[in-house]
C-alpha cells in the first residue's frame, strides 16, 4: 500500500497537478450515476477544488426543475440534452460520461506513461464498461418493466454466480498481462484502476455481497480496487459524499 500511495503522489506530482488551481464544474444530478466516476477519479488524483453542481430530484418522482431548467438553457447541449457534462477552466463543455472521465485522467497524468500504456488503460476501462452493459442487458434491474420478479431473481441469480465471474475472470488475467501488483496497467495508477474500483467497490449497497462473491477468484481485480478504496483522497470522499438514493 505504501508504494501504491508513493506511486500515485509522484504520478501526480509529474503532472503538476494540472487540475489542483483550476476550477472545474461537473454538472449531474444529486445521484451517484453516471458521474461518480469521474467524482472518484478527481478525489483519486486530489482534486477537491471543483464545483460539484447536482440537479436536486423531487421526493417521490424522478422529477428535477433544475435540470430542466439547464437542458432549456442550452447547458446541457454538448450531451445531448442530457448529463452529465463538464464545464473545463477555459469554459469549454465536455459531455458523456467516459469522455468526461478520459479528459480528467488525462490531465491528471493518469492515462498511462506510454501512448501503448494509454491505450491498455483504455482497453481495461472499455472490459469494465462492457461488463457493466452485459449487466444492464441480463433485464433484471428495477428499471426493467417487461418482467415479473420471480423472472428478475432468476436472471439476477445466473449473472451473479454464472455471468458476472467469467467475465471479471477474463479481466483479472488481462490485468496479470497489462499491470504490476496493485496497478492494472504498468507500475503507477490510472484511470483503469478507478473502473476496477468502481465496478467490484462502488456498486449498489444491495449488490455488493453478490458482486465480491462473483470476484472472490480475482485477485488481481480486488488488489487494485483495495488500493484506490485506501487511497487518501477516495477515502476521504468516500467517507464524506453525499448520501444519495443511488
Amino acid at each position: 500500500m505504501l508504494r501504491f500511495i508513493a506511486c500515485l503522489l509522484l504520478t501526480l506530482e509529474s503532472s503538476c497537478y494540472a487540475l489542483a488551481s483550476t476550477k472545474l464544474e461537473l454538472k449531474y444530478f444529486d445521484l451517484r450515476g453516471a458521474a461518480e466516476t469521474a467524482r472518484v477519479l478527481l478525489a483519486f488524483g486530489g482534486n477537491e477544488d471543483y464545483v460539484d453542481t447536482r440537479f436536486e430530484i423531487t421526493p417521490g418522482t424522478f422529477d428535477s426543475p433544475s435540470f430542466k431548467e439547464a437542458k432549456e438553457s442550452g447547458d446541457l447541449l454538448m450531451n445531448l440534452g442530457r448529463a452529465p457534462v463538464l464545464v473545463t477552466s477555459d469554459g469549454v463543455t465536455i459531455g458523456q460520461s467516459k469522455a468526461i472521465e478520459r479528459y480528467l485522467a488525462r490531465q491528471m497524468g493518469l492515462m498511462g506513461q506510454t501512448p501503448t500504456e494509454e491505450a491498455l488503460v483504455d482497453c481495461v476501462a472499455e472490459h469494465c464498461r462492457d461488463v457493466k452493459d452485459a449487466q444492464m442487458r441480463k433485464g433484471f434491474s428495477m428499471f426493467a418493466k417487461d418482467k415479473t420478479d420471480e423472472e428478475k431473481a432468476a436472471l439476477r441469480k445466473e449473472w451473479y454466480e454464472t455471468d458476472m465471474p467469467t467475465m471479471l475472470e477474463k479481466i483479472d488475467n488481462v490485468v496479470k498481462a497489462t499491470g504490476t501488483e496493485g496497478f492494472a496497467v504498468g507500475s503507477s495508477p490510472s484511470l483503469a484502476d478507478v473502473n476496477i474500483f468502481s465496478l467490484l467497490r462502488d456498486c449498489m449497497a444491495t449488490d455488493k455481497e453478490d458482486v465480491t462473491k462473483a470476484a472472490k477468484n480475482c485477485d488481481a481485480l480486488n488488489a487494485i480496487a483495495d488500493a484506490v478504496a485506501n487511497s487518501p483522497g477516495v477515502a476521504k470522499w468516500l467517507k464524506e459524499r453525499p448520501e444519495t438514493m443511488f
